[in-house]
This record gives C-alpha cells, sequence and structure tokens, in this order.
C-alpha cells in the first residue's frame, strides 16, 4: 500500500510519486520557484522583457547546445532565458524578517560541528553560540547572525552551510533559494536591468552549488535598496531561468514512419503527419519547434506564466506538476488533479514502471532517499523534461534537460534522491 504525506514545502521542489518499486512510500509536493510574490494575470514569455522593457524575450539566443537524436529524429537544442512578466512583481514585500539560521534536531554540540565544517571562523562560531536558544518548532536550535557576519562569510563557506539550512523549511530563505543554471553572477543578472551598486550589494552573496548559482539573504539586502523600482527590477533578474527550444530535423526521410509514430503518442499521429512529411521533404537542413508536435496543454502553456483567476484562488491548489503531468494528453484539463490524493491514485492504478525505451508523455518521477515525493515531470525526448515547477504564477511551465532540474533540487539529490519513470496503461 501506498502511504501518503501532503506536505506543502518548499517553492518550486522551488515546484511526485518517487517510486521505488517496492515497499512504502511517502509523498510530498515540493514546489520549485520562490512563492514570495503574487500576480493578477498572465502573459506569455515572448511579451516577457528580458534585457529591457520591450525588448522581446528572444534578443539575445545562445548558440545551439547540442544535438540529440534517437527515434524521434533529430533535435537541435537551444537554450533561452525567460523571467516572469514585471505585472507579476509585488513591490510590497512586508516587514524585513531578522536574521534566523535554525537547525532542527540539533543540540548545540552538533550546531558547532556544522559551522566548523562549513568553513566558519572559531571566533564566529563562538559569537553565533552566543545567541543559542532552543527552537520550539523544530526540537532544535537557532541562532541569529549579525548582518556583518552574514556578508563575511566566502562564497564557500556560505554554500556548504546554506544546503545544509536549506534542507528545512526552518529556513525559508535558504529553503527556496533563487537559483540559476550558470556559472557566473554576470550569465544570472547580466549587465543591464539593475545598477552597478545593486550589483556591488548581491554578487558577494551570490554562492554555488554545482553548475547553479544560488541567492538566499533578500531580507539582508531589502534594507541597502530603497527604490522600489529598482528591488522590482532586480527580482525580475533573479526569477530568470534558463529553459530550452527544440526543433526537429528529419535527416533520414525513410524513418518518417518512426518519427510520425514518436510524436504522435495519445492518437495524434494522423494530425502531425503532415507536418512532419513537409519537414522530411523539405532537406535535411529543415526543421519545426517541436512545441507544433506536442499535444494541446503543452502547446497552449509551454513558456507561460499561469493566468490566474478569481476562480483559481477557489481551488484547492493551482495549477502544479501533478495537475501538469497528468493531464499531458488530455484535450481540456481535468482540474481533479489539483487534489493530490486523486493524482497519487492515478498513478498508482494507471500507470506501470519502465526501465528503458522511453516514450513521449511517460510520467518522470523525482523522491528522496527515503522514498518521499517532490516533483513530477513528463519525458519529451533525450533528456528533455516538459513540466511546470510549482504552483506559483512566477514558475513558468518549461522544457528542462534533466540535469538542470536535477540541479534545481540539489539538496535531495546531495542526499540520494533517485528518478523513476511510468507510462499510462492505456498507451
Amino acid at each position: 500500500m501506498f502511504r501518503q504525506v501532503h506536505h506543502i514545502g518548499r517553492p518550486g521542489r522551488h515546484p511526485s510519486l518517487g517510486l521505488a518499486p517496492v515497499g512504502a512510500l511517502l509523498f510530498s509536493i515540493l514546489m520549485l520557484l520562490p512563492l514570495l510574490l503574487e500576480g493578477a494575470s498572465g502573459l506569455s514569455a515572448a511579451q516577457d522583457a528580458e534585457a529591457s522593457a520591450g525588448a522581446p524575450a528572444s534578443a539575445a539566443l545562445p548558440h545551439t547546445a547540442f544535438t540529440s537524436a534517437g527515434p524521434w529524429g533529430l533535435l537541435d537544442i537551444t537554450e533561452i532565458v525567460i523571467s516572469p512578466p514585471a505585472e507579476y512583481l509585488s513591490r510590497d514585500w512586508g516587514p524585513v524578517q531578522p536574521l534566523k539560521w535554525v537547525f532542527p534536531g540539533a543540540a548545540a554540540s552538533d550546531v558547532r560541528a556544522i559551522l566548523t565544517a562549513s568553513g566558519l571562523s572559531e571566533q564566529n562560531v563562538r559569537t553565533l553560540l552566543a545567541t543559542a536558544r532552543p527552537d520550539p518548532h523544530s526540537s532544535g536550535v537557532q541562532v541569529s547572525p549579525t548582518a556583518e557576519l552574514v556578508r563575511s562569510l566566502s562564497p564557500a563557506t556560505r554554500a556548504a552551510l546554506y544546503l545544509q539550512l536549506g534542507r528545512s523549511e526552518r529556513n525559508p530563505a535558504q529553503n527556496a533559494a533563487y537559483r540559476y543554471a550558470g556559472t557566473t553572477p554576470d550569465e544570472w543578472l547580466g549587465n543591464v536591468a539593475i545598477s552597478p551598486r545593486t550589483r556591488g550589494l548581491i554578487d558577494p552573496l551570490i554562492y554555488p552549488h554545482g553548475q547553479f548559482l544560488y541567492f538566499a539573504d533578500m531580507d539582508l539586502l531589502r534594507p541597502q535598496i530603497a527604490d522600489a523600482d529598482e528591488l522590482q527590477r532586480l527580482v525580475k533578474r533573479l526569477l530568470r531561468q534558463v529553459t530550452i527550444i527544440a526543433r526537429l530535423r528529419i535527416a533520414e526521410p525513410a524513418r518518417l514512419g518512426e518519427i510520425a509514430e514518436y510524436w504522435g503518442r495519445g492518437g495524434r499521429r494522423t494530425d502531425i503527419r503532415p507536418l512532419l512529411e513537409s519537414i522530411a521533404e523539405a532537406g535535411g537542413d529543415a526543421s519545426i519547434d517541436i512545441t507544433h508536435l506536442l499535444p494541446t496543454l503543452a502547446r497552449q502553456y509551454l513558456y507561460r506564466y499561469p493566468r490566474t483567476t478569481s476562480a483559481d484562488l477557489a481551488k484547492p491548489e493551482l495549477a502544479n506538476c501533478f495537475w501538469t503531468a497528468l493531464n499531458f494528453f488530455g484535450e481540456v484539463p481535468d482540474d481533479r488533479f489539483l487534489d493530490l490524493a486523486v493524482s497519487v491514485e492515478t498513478l498508482k492504478r494507471g500507470y506501470y514502471f519502465v526501465q528503458d525505451g522511453f516514450q513521449l508523455g511517460d510520467v518522470v518521477t523525482f523522491s528522496d532517499k527515503d522514498g518521499t515525493l517532490f516533483h513530477v515531470g513528463v519525458y519529451i525526448a533525450g533528456n528533455l523534461i516538459f513540466g511546470k515547477n510549482g504552483r506559483s504564477v512566477l514558475a513558468p511551465w518549461s522544457i528542462l534537460p534533466l540535469d538542470h532540474i536535477k540541479g534545481h533540487y540539489a539538496e535531495e539529490f546531495t542526499d540520494g534522491a533517485r528518478i523513476s519513470y511510468l507510462r499510462r496503461k492505456d498507451m
């Protein structure tokens, strides 16, 4: 029997059925981008300014990242960067929260060990332990760092410590840290839109983990940015995320039937074959954006941010990864999948495990070392996954390489998270 725990946690985790082959599993929805802000209405990512107001989202497309070959044909993969519409970004942040680090279930000696292992100096460790007091909500310890101490942390120390803190929702800043798939602050924030002064304040607070950059010290930064417009511009940059555009080429026209079979799953082969025939007849250099080959829901939502209405606010959940994955082949989205219990029951009864030969529409599940489900997506081709990371209006529907998704959930994969694939029984 599956055992279900409904746990609304880290945004984007920030925004599944982790599924071990045997045994009881725990279930959890953890959403992927910070739920710090609210919006009123959705806009296409293509309508959103990337570098400055009015600039098209495709203004600075990078070179083709790689080509993926398989039963789907040849896919030319290009990375792009999108960010939410400015209309979504709140200008009312509420009071600045006091600086606090919580160590759930830890004694003072455990806290000392964690701080020391993270690279803090003995003087800073003593300073922090002098502020230690019980945390009644976690049976642990909390400490209160000064702003000066937080600013003094090296990127390596900040990364080591914040990775530990981010494992608990008692540390919401680290748990739902802004994150970006890149290696330098320039890649993330760019050299326009925000002032050199703001860059000088935030750059020392950015820390790396794997191929991602993180920022978790907004309450430290906010008092230093008095201009509300500047803060809004900064948040827009922090919420940028990499996604990809994939274009299909048919280098071998003799394989047209196989390729049509792959992209036509869900009873759509007849509908998409004319498009594929056109590409095949045009020669090996002709290509088509795979958006045109995807089922209705993906075509309508890909690269977009949610349009949230008053009716949506009356629903038990806003659109999330479960709703997206289980509605992938549906002509009209089924809002029953906003109910976690219904989604889990559907996965249990209507899907089976596959170990290889993955096909368009297979559900990709992510679970932690204890079997707790924290995300689901939809397999597209190669290493590409479609989905929505969280229910926030600041979390778009996107296609991401699998490694990018694993990077978004670095804490879970550091601790031994696993990935499983499920396929509908009626396909």
